[in-house]
């Protein structure tokens, strides 16, 4: 019997039970499972606690009855029972009122176990300015795929529910944010200094910070021993402090990489010459040269390698991702994408050269459905990575931008599920061609529909883009059934090291990110991996290549995991404590709800239509907590159904609440009257 089923998979185990396993006596597996059953009983006691405090931040002494609303005082009771600060109370008493008045579904999943506090307080924040029908609508879909998401897919998809469910009122509220856009800068406690920004553009904050990869990733090429992040930083310097003026890139990095390495060392003073011993030179110690290395898996994954460590997979497409055996720097690779061969397992270069005075761009990834880039629908697209889901004109404009770009065309069947990847030669307006039109650099549009709707479509009614819709029906009609290119890979090709470039296409658009549990590095920034080593005759086709992002990659190869992969896009991923998981193919387009636009438009929240307030450098740092406490059930009723001129009474205490968010603080005593 298995811990869990033996502790009741956590639900409603005593703590007394939980004690009396003594993890240091279980097998591998089981140590894992024992974790699972204690994370289940910690996120049931986190409800009981948001309960608890619901109802302490209400209590009246003597009296069952509770306070209607809290207060200024409400946290006081959580902060001295507990041992917290006013802050710390304030905002667990924030979400156990929100959680229990207006998401009531997100405190019943807690009470399951299935989800922890870290991803309803997620939930909580990020649904936090919706009107409660959207909120309820998002938290529908959100709660079901919660579990299996981390906190930054949970982001993601309540952002794409979100844009669907309102994209009129989402683009007022994003265009709204980008008026208070600002710079602001910090001290550390070490003497270090922080400077940030905020409420930017996202296309211009994603392309930006691809460059700075970029040029990061260059830099670490020629030879520079800092690691990739503090190579970011100091472009970033160079940038910001005018250090960069002037100079193309080519002599920014020259100019980097003289600063930054350190001087040779001295060479040491020759050794003294050895006496004659009367008898014959032995010759260098242990193998020469030409005998087999012991060292283990070399960097250039070479086919001496016995174990097939070396994963080296990148296709020969000119946007393909890194490959060859994971260094032993973690963060190598992690952001660059391969432009060939590399025998020397150097850093892949993914920047477009400066072409007349031009500037490296790193690598950008749009995915947008072919209807949304069309104008059929308003429905949001995604940037891979951190920025995630976008607008659809934000979109729209990256398309423009990267008219250079390698654009892909994703076919599925109509429930989203992969079924053709086609590589597309024509850009709305005209094929492509090397006009002055969009920008050169290594990035990828990939277009998502489903087959019948291409099929469906009438080149007639979108003029502009008549030639890339005609172009993929003719090849559409080209095509085979829906599947893999394997069958169209010659057999000298599949025992080739590096899969072709429609393979490498296909992979990485069946993955769309690193195929490890809870992984999300996106596909375009990872290994592709021999299921089956390349060494062990593993072919280079499809059915044995997944994408790896660094880290996993090399606790594949170095960290005992065992893999698997018993369908195309399915793994069986066994850890070296001995658990497993089962990974299949995400689909490629996932349901989005009809729009639901209010009848008439729905106001900003109070704390996005301050836009004309200075953030002062000199603010006081102290710890205070949040005013959102009454200011939310101010709000907390609000339906898109309902005219705004119908809102309810608003107590002093909520009036308060509002103000504070809105007016910034000037009040210097901590302990004004009366005392």
């Amino acid at each position: 019997m298995s811990i869990g089923a033996g502790l009741g998979a956590g639900a409603g185990v005593p703590l007394e039970v939980l004690d009396a396993v003594d993890p240091a006596g279980l097998a591998g597996a089981e140590v894992v499972e024992f974790a699972r059953v204690c994370f289940r009983a910690r996120n049931q006691a986190t409800a009981r606690l948001l309960t608890a405090s619901h109802h302490a931040g209400r209590a009246q002494d003597g009296r069952r009855v509770r306070r209607e609303l809290l207060d200024e005082f409400s946290a006081d009771e959580a902060a001295a029972a507990l041992g917290w600060s006013r802050a710390m109370a304030s905002r667990w008493l924030d979400l156990a009122d929100d959680v229990l008045v207006r998401l009531p579904e997100v405190h019943a999943l807690m009470r399951t176990g299935e989800l922890d506090e870290s991803k309803a307080r997620v939930v909580s924040d990020w649904t936090r300015d919706l009107c409660d029908d959207h909120a309820h609508a998002v938290c529908a879909v959100v709660l079901a795929e919660a579990p299996g998401l981390t906190n930054a897919g949970v982001i993601e998809r309540i952002q794409e529910l979100a844009a669907a469910l309102d994209p009129e009122w989402t683009a007022r509220r994003e265009k709204a944010a980008q008026k208070r856009a600002r710079v602001l800068a910090s001290r550390n406690p070490s003497g270090t200094a922080n400077v940030c920004g905020y409420d930017l553009p996202v296309d211009r904050s994603v392309v930006g910070m691809a460059r700075l990869e970029a040029l990061a990733a260059a830099l670490r090429r020629r030879g520079v021993p800092v690691r990739i992040e503090a190579l970011r930083a100091q472009v970033y310097l160079a940038l910001f402090d005018g250090t960069a003026a002037g100079l193309d890139d080519d002599a920014l990095l020259d100019h980097l990489a003289a600063e930054l390495t350190p001087p040779p060392d001295p060479p040491d003073p020759p050794d003294p010459p050895d006496e004659p011993d009367g008898g014959p030179d032995p010759g260098p110690d242990g193998p020469g040269d030409g005998g087999p290395r012991d060292d283990g898996p070399s960097n250039n994954g070479s086919s001496g390698d016995p174990g097939g460590a070396g994963p080296s997979d990148a296709g020969s497409d000119p946007i393909a991702g890194p490959s060859d055996e994971p260094s032993d720097d973690p963060s190598d690779g992690l952001d660059q994408r391969h432009t060939g061969e590399d025998p020397a397992g150097e850093e892949p270069d993914l920047v477009a050269p400066p072409v007349s005075g031009g500037v490296r761009e790193g690598l950008v990834e749009v995915r947008m459905r072919l209807s949304t880039a069309l104008g059929l629908d308003e429905l949001p697209a995604r940037l891979p990575g951190w920025a995630g889901t976008v607008l659809p004109t934000t979109a729209r404009e990256l398309l423009e931008r990267y008219r250079r770009g390698e654009w892909r065309l994703v076919l599925t069947d109509d429930h989203g599920h992969l079924q053709h990847v086609l590589l597309l030669h024509h850009r709305p307006g005209g094929p492509r061609r090397g006009g002055r039109r969009g920008r050169r650099g290594p990035a990828i549009v990939e277009l998502q529909a489903p087959t019948t709707l291409l099929a469906a479509l009438d080149p007639a009614g979108h003029p502009a883009w008549a030639g890339l819709i005609t172009e993929a029906q003719q090849r559409l009609a080209d095509l085979g059934p829906p599947g893999a290119p394997d069958r169209d890979v010659h057999p000298d090709h599949a025992r080739h090291r590096r899969p072709c470039a429609e393979v490498d296409r296909w992979v990485r658009a069946r993955d769309r990110r690193c195929v490890a549990p809870a992984c999300r590095r996106a596909a375009h920034g990872t290994d592709l991996d021999h299921t089956i080593d390349h060494a062990h005759h593993g072919p280079t086709l499809s059915r044995n290549l997944g994408a790896w992002c660094r880290h996993h990659h090399r606790a594949k190869h170095h960290g005992d995991w065992r893999v698997s992969q018993p369908a195309p896009g399915r793994f069986l991923i066994t850890t070296r404590a001995g658990a497993t998981y089962d990974t299949s193919p995400p689909r490629i387009l996932d349901p989005l709800p009809d729009p639901r636009p209010a009848a008439r438009p729905r106001p900003l929240p109070p704390h996005e239509q301050n836009h004309d307030q200075d953030h002062d450098q000199d603010h006081d740092m102290d710890e205070e907590p949040r005013p959102l406490l009454a200011a939310r059930r101010g709000r907390g009723a609000r339906s898109t159904a309902r005219p705004a001129d119908s809102r309810p009474p608003r107590s002093p205490g909520t009036r308060e609440g509002l103000r504070r968010t809105r007016t910034p603080a000037t009040e210097t005593d901590l302990d004004p009257p009366p005392f």
